[in-house]
């Protein structure tokens, strides 16, 4: 059996599969996944480091297993993605030498860093033939959300903090009667981007694929429920995924496509209008939250003529991470800055941002060049599907810290590290050796 090499030193389609799937990987996996999407649940009722470090730790090791497994086959790749990516995590650690703390930089490098890691696992996932196991799996935690959802809505707010649901405490929910609930994860805006990429990942299921209802289905859950949750940024990122994603299937040239197209543009005065009353009736178009964040960017944000505008003050400095050692008693900023391109700035100064900017036109160029090779008939498209997500989540990251947003983080990151390796119907296929 063929298969996609992201190896630019031999042909994309004469690489042939060298190893049988290993069933204790993929099953550690869906179980990693599951425990993942419901850790909201059990970090409330059970305060035990141990516990709480399970998550971590599975994570680190199959990523570090993954890698070990992807490495060789796809070094074009990975080589300049790995030094890109060394050099951000070193340039966010040189605050270690003027007196930063080990703990903040532990928790901003398992935050953000370590949901990337899983790009690898993704990788082997497809290699291995999970990827329509994958998306039955967040099938599944798509439900959970839903249920979980729908069950604390019915129980109010008033009794989820009654029964430790501290965090569930909501400021619009109680002057504006805003239902921005958690549901099975750790917060209302985790919810609202784990339903939003669980839901698109389902949309590969066997069924979704087959069945044009049941992919509907699920489409129209998650657009139901994403406008519930009242999470703007997350209704940015999947109104720019949709919009990509159309032209990205209609960017070939063909009498059907101008014929979509021609369609489509003549009922964008009516898309546009109902959509407006829509977000209007939600209350989801008001800017004064964004205007209150451009004050806070501008009394708070580190000059870029200072040295640390240049570093950066740390992994972990702003963000989940400055939140988190806040809550547990150290010295921390306690910034959330609400923007993920000024919280890489914050973090690694604007050297840093400027790596972070070339590892994502690393991922861009692969995955358009997996586009590319694709065939015409493949229905995954997952290459199209990361490609639509790289540029939600660079939309959505204007006001918020999209890439902390747990979960979410690592189901995105794992779509990403499948979309490398390839999506065809054949990869969910598993061969003998050779």
């Amino acid at each position: 059996m063929q298969m996609i090499s992201l190896n630019a030193r031999s042909h994309p389609f004469v690489q042939v599969r060298s190893e049988a799937p290993s069933s204790l990987f993929l099953v550690s996996m869906h179980i990693l996944l599951i425990y993942l999407s419901i850790y909201g649940l059990v970090s409330i009722y059970v305060d035990n480091i141990v516990i709480r470090a399970l998550k971590d730790v599975g994570m680190i090791v199959v990523s570090l297993f993954a890698l070990s497994k992807v490495y060789r086959q796809h070094t074009s790749f990975l080589n300049p993605f790995l030094f890109v990516l060394g050099s951000i995590i070193v340039l966010g650690s040189f605050n270690l030498l003027m007196g930063s703390s080990v703990v903040t930089l532990i928790y901003g490098l398992k935050i953000t860093f370590l949901p990337l890691m899983m790009m690898f696992t993704g990788m082997l996932f497809a290699r291995y033939g999970g990827i329509y196991a994958f998306a039955r799996t967040n099938l599944i935690i798509f439900i959970l959300l839903i249920v979980g959802w729908l069950i604390q809505y019915s129980l109010g707010i008033e009794k989820l903090i009654t029964m430790g649901f501290v965090y569930g405490v909501n400021i619009k929910n109680y002057l504006e009667g805003v239902p921005r609930l958690s549901s099975i994860t750790y917060s209302p805006d985790s919810y609202a981007y784990t339903l939003l990429i669980t839901g698109l990942i389902a949309e590969r299921t066997k069924l979704a694929v087959k069945y044009n209802l049941f992919r509907i289905s699920i489409q129209l859950l998650t657009i139901g429920f994403l406008l519930l949750s009242t999470i703007r940024s997350a209704l940015v990122l999947w109104i720019v995924y949709q919009v990509v994603m159309f032209f990205l299937r209609i960017r070939k040239y063909n009498k059907k496509n101008t014929l979509i197209l021609g369609f489509t543009f003549m009922l964008l005065p009516v898309g546009v209008f109902v959509g407006t009353r829509m977000l209007n009736a939600y209350n989801l178009l008001s800017v004064s939250s964004l205007l209150d964040r451009f004050n806070s960017w501008g009394s708070s944000l580190t000059s870029p003529l200072s040295m640390h505008g240049a570093v950066g003050n740390g992994i972990g400095s702003v963000g989940a991470a400055s939140r988190r050692t806040h809550m547990i008693g150290l010295n921390s900023n306690n910034f959330a800055v609400d923007n993920q391109y000024f919280s890489f700035y914050e973090q690694t100064g604007w050297i840093g941002l400027i790596y972070v900017v070339v590892l994502f036109i690393l991922l861009a160029v692969a995955l358009v060049r997996k586009t590319d090779l694709l065939p015409s008939v493949d229905k995954l498209r997952l290459p199209q599907m990361a490609t639509a997500l790289l540029a939600g989540i660079a939309a959505a990251s204007l006001t918020t810290n999209v890439l902390e947003m747990f979960p979410a983080n690592v189901f995105f990151w794992i779509v990403i590290g499948m979309a490398l390796v390839g999506s065809r119907d054949d990869y969910d296929k598993p061969q003998k050796a050779g």
